[in-house]
């Protein structure tokens, strides 16, 4: 247990930072939805179990159990006057780690009931001096007094919160992508995963880089449900939805809710919109996601070896010689001729097989096909069979092989498409970025931000697109693919596989032929 909980902090802490690491540029490329999956790296780190290893050790077998024969002793031994020694409290605890197990789990425990309270009496307080304004399916919409911007918290019972003059701080716009966000938060499940999120929080409240995390992972929560309100509105509605956000930006912070700290993170998440991948960039991103969850969990797992005592095979007893037969004295003792050993049967897995007319030469031994027993004869017929079934299993299929060849050839072109498109897609959607920035210039300069600096990044983003070489990608991708050097190897494997099959064929006809003069010869 302790190896498992040492094991797990330190992989979850490094794959933690490597996740803080690359969060912002898998989100300038992939954008901030996938910059959001990322935090699947860490998390089922924490569920992946030890992966035991189970090692068999031969140990010596037990002697026979011996009479316990006692010495006679002068004097009895006086074991009742000597007490045994009081354990301390700490054994009586079960020692450190018992002791530290219960510490670190009543902190974590004390923790999340804690903040749990809190965000259960601010619920009931933003519910109590507020009402139901109207309902969205099962989510209730209730204004309350007690919130200054809109708020998305409940599980089981879903409420989106607004402030109580709500329809005058905000317009009509800005108050329907209001809504549309924190409707996202809840169908999305973020609510949910905030819980699992601080639960992995409060088992590592000791370490200072889960608390960086948490921060980091709910800017990407709220940068991720940002891009899917965006990307089903117009472009003209990015600018509304821009102004919403910085007007929510003064909310309260509920743990278990949609809201955070947003006065500290309004200027990131403005930059954040500015990123708008394409959907194939997210499919790639997505993907790429998946493969490092895979790659992690095996290389970053806790391993255990548990060895298996097998005891050894007693050894056998010496064969004790036979009593010599008494015999007259005047009788003269005949010379026994030595038997010749029998030569053991090699296993199936390490026989050598040649045939040369009627000798059989097995493992460098040459004997005669008559010598041979039943069962060896046996065996060899089998070993013959068995090699002619492997190699009928591996027989090369030229049609799949080209076929496949073909496919490949194909989807280089497909991909090739692909690209150019998504590179003239990037370059429209940069284009029509600069005209927006140039539009609304003054309501830039006015939330704080330069609009100058904004299209320098930009112009950099083009450079970036334009520097990228399709056609160096597209041949890279084909010489991948060489139908010349692929025929030849199925060739060479075709040719290996004839001549291994004549091989058989002449091993059996010697075979049978060495048979039939056996049986010749008996005659």
């Amino acid at each position: 247990m302790t190896g498992w909980l040492l094991g797990t902090l330190l992989a979850t802490s490094a794959l933690i930072l490597l996740v803080l690491l690359i969060r912002e540029p898998v989100r300038r490329r992939f954008g901030s939805r996938v910059a959001y999956g990322l935090w699947l790296i860490p998390a089922a780190r924490l569920l992946m179990p030890t992966l035991t290893h189970t090692v068999e050790r031969s140990v010596p077998a037990a002697p026979p159990l011996e009479p316990l024969i006692h010495p006679v002793v002068d004097e009895p031994l006086l074991l009742a006057n000597v007490s045994p020694t009081a354990p301390s409290l700490l054994d009586q605890l079960g020692g450190w780690p018992n002791l530290l197990l219960v510490v670190w789990l009543g902190v974590a425990a004390g923790l999340f009931m804690s903040r749990l309270l809190a965000f259960r009496q601010d619920r009931r307080a933003i519910l109590a001096r507020g009402f139901e304004a109207g309902r969205i399916g099962s989510i209730r919409i209730v204004q309350s007094v007690e919130v200054s911007s809109p708020v998305a918290f409940g599980i089981f019972d879903r409420v989106i919160a607004v402030p109580a003059d709500f329809d005058r701080l905000y317009d009509e716009r800005e108050r329907h992508l209001a809504l549309d966000h924190e409707l996202a938060h809840h169908r999305s499940g973020d609510l949910a995963i905030n819980y699992i999120a601080f639960v992995l929080l409060c088992l590592q409240w000791f370490n200072p880089l889960a608390w960086v995390a948490h921060a980091a992972f709910r800017f990407d929560q709220e940068a991720a449900c940002d891009a899917r309100v965006l990307d089903k509105v117009k472009a003209r509605d990015r600018v509304d939805y821009g102004r919403a956000i910085a007007k929510a930006a003064s909310g309260r912070a509920l743990l278990f809710a949609s809201a955070l700290d947003r006065r500290n993170t309004l200027h990131r998440r403005l930059k954040s919109m500015l990123t708008n991948p394409t959907a194939g960039k997210r499919t790639t991103g997505k993907l790429l996601i998946m493969t490092a969850v895979a790659l992690a969990l095996p290389l970053t797992a806790t391993r255990a070896i548990e060895y298996v005592d097998v005891p050894a095979p007693p050894a056998p007893d010496a064969p004790t010689a036979p009593a010599a037969p008494l015999v007259p004295a005047v009788m003269a003792v005949q010379p026994v001729a030595p038997v010749a050993p029998v030569p053991p049967t090699p296993p199936a897995h390490n026989m050598s097989l040649q045939v040369d007319g009627d000798n059989v030469t097995i493992n460098g031994q040459v004997r005669h096909w008559k010598d041979l027993t039943p069962a060896e004869k046996e065996h060899i017929r089998g070993e013959i069979a068995r090699a002619r079934a492997e190699m009928s299993r591996h027989k090369v299929d030229r049609a799949q092989i080209e076929r496949e060849v073909r496919e490949a050839l194909e989807d280089a072109k497909i991909d090739h498409r692909e690209l150019r498109r998504d590179l003239a897609e990037a370059r429209v959607e940069i284009d029509q970025a600069m005209r927006e920035i140039d539009a609304h210039a003054v309501q830039i300069r006015r939330s704080g931000q330069d609009p100058e600096a904004i299209k320098a990044q930009v112009r950099a983003s083009l450079k970036a697109v334009e520097a990228i070489d399709v056609e160096a990608i597209t041949r890279s991708a084909m010489a991948s693919v060489n139908p010349a050097a692929i025929a030849a190897s199925v060739a060479s494997a075709e040719a290996a596989m004839a001549a291994a099959e004549a091989q058989l064929e002449r091993i059996e006809v010697q075979i049978e032929t060495a048979g039939e003069q056996s049986e010749d010869d008996d005659d």
